[in-house]
């Protein structure tokens, strides 16, 4: 047949006679020039199409043609079924190829109508509800992440707990959410752990292999069915799903004038980065809070002052007290801090009517640990991230390396503390000041109440080793202030030559 294809089409209600009737043209070579389509007026679209030495059924659309099958293949009756089908396919987004497939062979091989058509076209269940799917199954890998979080949050502290949530939550960016957990496979883990460490960094990543892996210890300890984990016998994860990735312990000792002489630089540059913004005075008392009694940002930053009270034994101290929970160690601590280093503190006046000892500029919030990283970070000179692709510069450059001070964050200051305190003979007092060893206190819920809100705190002088405390932070507050006032003698010389 030379030039375009030309068919001669008719209408009618399409019986086996008419498949007859097409064989028989086929048979007698009676095609040469011109084709048939015969189109079916019960079935919208059903079309038998007939060449010299072929007959197929299509389903036609106004947008696309579709094969069934071959005229051998499917009688009158299935070619309908598979042209319904097709076009319920196309409605839903599915390519109906593979399902026509199917039922071709199906029906070849002798099935019933009914089962080719359960074969290639499976009647979809409905889709379960999301309180459904979480109270009965299949978990999808969004529903592991949040119901691991539920129980898994309560039990860390602090800025930890935030950071472990988007450790874990960064896995269910994107389709994998979506995904049944019996189907996640080490490649989709893999492929996360690989997105973190390029879009954050290497340790980041670590933290997500962790965290992914106790979610699916989680599940298939307490939750194998739910999570469709029944049947692994074996908690592959555990010794596949792997990182190059180790920390390195720090060992940052800062020097008594190091820290002396960042005290000394914050005080002055208190307008970073370009800005007459300045830092907050709680934030520059909590640093010299810090870096006078050597706790844990963490706890340190969420000092309440109702949990400080005046040590009647010793006038012009105080005693600074947190709960179990809110330390570390997870026992109850106390330290006694001297009037010296009461008196810095209070020279930055902070707001007396809130209830943190180092209120933020937001009304009812306390500094945090974050903010003083991000302030040691425009001390150093580090260009921060804009907007729209913008960068803040620092105009300052690097005060740290401009003035001698190596790169510190405020937990160093334990180690130098300790240090100190350890060549001045009070090990003792450095360990229980920095709480290195469990104080006696059990943290007994009785204990912890009145830690907090004791009317006196004659009590714990014995158990929380106040005396001994005592004596190590007197020795360290006078020699961070010897130091503090001969730095700041010194950079005042260095500016006047």
């Amino acid at each position: 047949m030379a030039g375009k294809e030309t068919f001669t089409r008719e209408k009618d209600r399409l019986t086996q006679a008419h498949v007859r009737r097409a064989q028989g043209l086929i048979a007698r070579d009676a095609l040469q020039e011109t084709g048939l389509e015969l189109s079916d007026t019960l079935c919208q679209g059903l079309v038998l199409r007939v060449r010299r030495r072929s007959g197929k059924w299509l389903l036609k659309t106004r947008t696309s043609s579709v094969t069934l099958g071959d005229m051998a293949d499917l009688t009158v009756a299935a070619a309908r079924v598979a042209a319904d089908q097709a076009r319920t396919s196309a409605k839903t987004g599915r390519d109906p190829r593979l399902g026509l497939q199917v039922y071709r062979e199906a029906h070849r091989r002798g099935l019933s109508a009914a089962d080719a058509v359960d074969a290639a076209f499976p009647v979809e269940l409905a889709e379960l509800t999301e309180e459904e799917r979480r109270l009965n199954g299949p978990w999808q890998w969004g529903d592991l992440v949040d119901l691991f979080l539920e129980t898994k949050l309560p039990t860390l502290k602090g800025r930890w707990a935030q950071q472990y949530e988007r450790h874990l939550r960064r896995t269910a960016e994107g389709s994998l959410a979506r995904v049944d957990v019996v189907s996640v496979t080490l490649d989709h883990l893999v492929r996360v752990r690989d997105r973190v460490h390029r879009e954050r960094s290497p340790s980041a990543a670590a933290e997500t292999v962790e965290a992914i892996k106790a979610a699916l210890d989680w599940a298939w300890k307490h939750h194998a069915p739910r999570a469709g984990l029944t049947t692994v016998e074996f908690p592959w994860w555990r010794e596949r799903l792997t990182t190059e990735w180790s920390s390195k312990p720090r060992d940052r000792t800062p020097t008594l004038p190091e820290l002396a002489r960042t005290l000394v630089l914050a005080e002055r540059h208190r307008a970073l980065g370009g800005t007459a913004k300045e830092t907050a005075p709680g934030m520059l008392a909590a640093l010299f809070a810090v870096v006078f009694t050597g706790q844990r940002a963490g706890a340190l930053t969420g000092t309440l002052r109702a949990t400080t009270r005046a040590w009647p034994e010793r006038p012009g101290w105080e005693v600074w007290t947190w709960t179990a929970a809110e330390m570390k160690g997870k026992t109850p601590h106390a330290i006694p801090v001297p009037p010296e280093a009461l008196a810095v503190i209070r020279r930055h006046r902070v707001d007396p009517t809130s209830r943190f000892l180092f209120p933020s500029r937001v009304p009812g919030k306390a500094v945090t640990p974050v903010g003083l990283t991000q302030w040691f970070d425009r001390l150093q000179g580090k260009a921060k991230a804009g907007r729209n692709g913008g960068v803040t510069l620092r105009p300052e450059a690097d005060l740290f390396d401009q003035n001698g001070i190596r790169p510190w964050t405020p937990h160093d200051v334990r180690r130098t503390m300790a240090a100190y305190l350890d060549m001045e003979r009070l090990g003792g007092a450095a360990s229980a000041i920095l709480a290195h060893r469990p104080p006696s206190a059990k943290g007994e819920p009785g204990q912890e109440r009145e830690l907090a809100q004791a009317i006196t705190l004659r009590h714990y002088i014995h158990s929380q080793r106040l005396d001994l405390k005592g004596e190590g932070m007197a020795v360290w507050v006078a020699a961070v202030l010897e130091a503090y006032e001969a730095e700041k003698a010194a950079l005042d010389v260095r500016r006047a030559a």
